[in-house]
Formats: structure tokens, C-alpha cells, sequence
């Protein structure tokens, strides 16, 4: 009968194999995605409103039922926050807008001109007067 040894080489793959898991963070991703359910981890990582406010961006999409694409403004320098409604071979609303990370000492858009529909801290939905 054969003993079974452990070979350096295996005990070092192992060795590798853990690390790896753990400087990724393998274990605590896993129990992230476990957890929370799609939106909530979009949420936590772009923001409700700040950063790219997915969740406030994505709130006005559910309460409004947009079914054409909105023109997505923001007054800080993140990325653009179109792509997360964008919804391909549709136009744009014309009078509709969505402020966000609004800034009144530099903002390119003068709140004046708009009607406000909904509010939060510094997030808009805005219609054209």
C-alpha cells in the first residue's frame, strides 16, 4: 500500500491558490454578490446622488416610465451616466433633463429656465418652462 506524501510542489499551489483568494478579495466579493441584489451594489458603487447617481438616475426612470432617452447632466467630472437608461434607436425628450451633482457657483445650467419635478440634495429632474 502506497502512503500518499504531500509534495512541495502541490503544498506551494495551495499556498498561491489562497493568497490569490485573498488579496482579490474572493471571499468578500462572493458574499457581496450573494447579498445584495443587482441594483443595490450598482448603487453602492455609482452612487444614489453623487458620483454618477445611478440610484437617483435610475429611481426617475422607474417613477417616470421613460420611454424615450434623457439627457443626463453632470456638474462634476465623472464619467457620463447615459449608458445606465440609454435605450438604443430611441430619440432624446427634447424638454426633459436630468441634473445631477448640481454645483450653483459653476453650473452651465441655469435652474430658472426649468420647472423642477423632483428633488433630491443636489439631484434634479427638470422640464423646460
Amino acid at each position: 500500500m502506497k502512503k500518499k506524501t504531500f509534495k512541495f510542489e502541490n503544498i506551494m499551489f495551495f499556498l498561491l491558490v489562497i493568497f490569490l483568494a485573498v488579496h482579490f478579495k474572493f471571499f468578500e466579493n462572493t458574499y457581496i454578490i450573494l447579498k445584495s441584489d443587482y441594483h443595490q451594489r450598482l448603487t453602492s458603487n455609482y452612487g444614489y446622488c453623487e458620483k454618477n447617481s445611478y440610484g437617483f438616475i435610475k429611481y426617475i426612470e422607474d417613477k417616470y416610465k421613460l420611454k424615450k432617452n434623457i439627457k443626463i447632466i453632470n456638474d462634476e467630472s465623472f464619467p457620463l451616466s447615459d449608458g445606465f437608461i440609454y435605450k438604443p434607436k430611441k430619440d432624446y425628450y427634447k424638454n426633459l433633463i436630468i441634473l445631477i451633482n448640481y454645483n450653483e457657483m459653476n453650473s452651465s445650467i441655469d435652474l430658472k429656465k426649468y420647472n423642477i419635478l423632483e428633488k433630491y440634495k443636489n439631484c434634479f429632474y427638470l422640464k423646460l418652462k
